[in-house]
């Protein structure tokens, strides 16, 4: 009998001890969850309430990723017949591709009418905007030509245009092509150094310094539908507190570098990357018997560097290449100031930096005489 009474004197700590951890544990866990559900209630009222520059939870779950890195050729593109909503600060869209993956509507390969392809990243493709609001659907309104739109987001940049026209968009009969430049990112895009630090674990294909192309990671045409990006997709469809974090995390981000004009601050390197792809587009575009023009997209920090100092580096060069070339060159940049009453702002979203609804009509007014003139020309053979 006295050798069972330590036993039964050891049992009773061990038995406390998991009692004070199940204790802890649970006022932890109460804790935790209850310090969750206030930060999400914060968030939620903050970006309801405030002039938000962000984007906001959907409620709809989009599962596979609308812009993935699934293309073998150019990387990002977006899956065939998607649907995807897109909530932001100041806008609420819901976006839509077609069976080869551009948000578009369906296109027949050949067609007798005369078409437009159009090349470009998230400013041709419109992200933020309805379908009604984007350039290529106004001037296929305005016009009644076709305007076969091959715009993505997704860091997109002029190789991957010509990647795509090459092995994608040049498979539809069309007579002619525009291709919409950003300065904005585009010189980035291309840049196999800026890639390693900003993109290092995505499939992209990158200008080497002999301008061959490299690739780098590896396609992934399941890309964006594994357990934790459909966990991610949940959480970025029904959480602020999601939002908010990835707000913050960026803007710590990006508070670092100085405001950056791509029509101003670019160098020898990048201007010769941009011709290159230029170049192999033009190539593409006289293989198939079409004319080619380029068309230069100024953003709000463009505007600023006008305003100030009245700079604009990048505008009489690509004119300049455009007169050897033989191909026409639009720089929106000074018509659209010539047009915005002092006021610039008006054109882009102020949660995002896209255009807004006048900025892509404006760009739409200044750009269809132009290319009524482009269409006017019989293309040369």
């Amino acid at each position: 009998m006295n050798e069972e009474t330590p036993v039964a004197a050891d049992a009773a700590p061990k038995r406390s001890g998991l009692k004070s951890f199940l204790y802890f544990l649970k006022l932890f866990v109460g804790n935790f969850l209850l310090f969750a559900v206030l930060i999400e209630i914060v968030c939620l009222v903050y970006i309801n309430v405030t002039d938000w520059h962000s984007s906001k939870p959907t409620y709809h779950v989009n599962y596979n990723n609308f812009w993935a890195d699934i293309n073998p050729d150019f990387g990002v593109w977006h899956r065939p017949n998607g649907h995807f909503y897109h909530q932001g600060g100041c806008f609420s869209v819901e976006y839509t591709t077609n069976s080869y993956g551009a948000r578009d509507v369906e296109r027949s390969l050949h067609s007798a009418n005369p078409r437009t392809v159009v090349l470009g990243d998230s400013m041709i493709e419109g992200l933020g905007l309805a379908d009604q609001n984007r350039l290529t659907n106004i001037l296929e309104r305005d016009t009644g030509r076709e305007y076969l739109n091959f715009g993505t987001s997704g860091d997109f940049g002029p190789l991957q245009y010509a990647l795509l026209y090459k092995t994608l968009a040049a498979k539809f009969d069309h007579d002619t092509v525009v291709v919409g430049v950003l300065p904005d990112n585009d010189f980035h895009d291309m840049s196999l150094e800026w890639g390693k630090v900003h993109h290092a674990d995505r499939y992209r294909p990158y200008y080497a310094d002999d301008f061959s192309i490299v690739y780098t990671n590896h396609v992934e045409p399941q890309a964006g539908e594994g357990f934790w990006d459909r966990v991610e997709s949940v959480l970025r469809a029904y959480l602020a507190s999601y939002h908010v974090g990835q707000f913050l995390y960026s803007s710590m981000y990006w508070r670092m570098a100085p405001p950056y004009s791509g029509y101003n601050d670019f160098n020898d390197v990048d201007i010769a990357r941009l011709k290159r792809a230029l170049d192999d587009i033009h190539a593409t575009a006289d293989a198939h018997h079409a004319k080619m023009a380029v068309i230069l997209i100024p953003t709000s920090n463009d505007f600023v560097r006008l305003k100030r100092s009245g700079a604009n580096r990048l505008g009489p060069v690509i004119l300049i290449w455009g007169q050897e070339k033989g191909v026409p060159v639009k720089d929106l940049l000074p018509d659209m100031d010539a047009r915005s009453a002092g006021n610039f702002q008006t054109f882009f979203l102020r949660c995002d930096g896209h255009w807004t609804p006048r900025g892509s009509k404006v760009a739409a007014e200044i750009l269809e005489p132009w290319l009524a003139q482009l269409n006017a020309t019989p293309a040369s053979d």
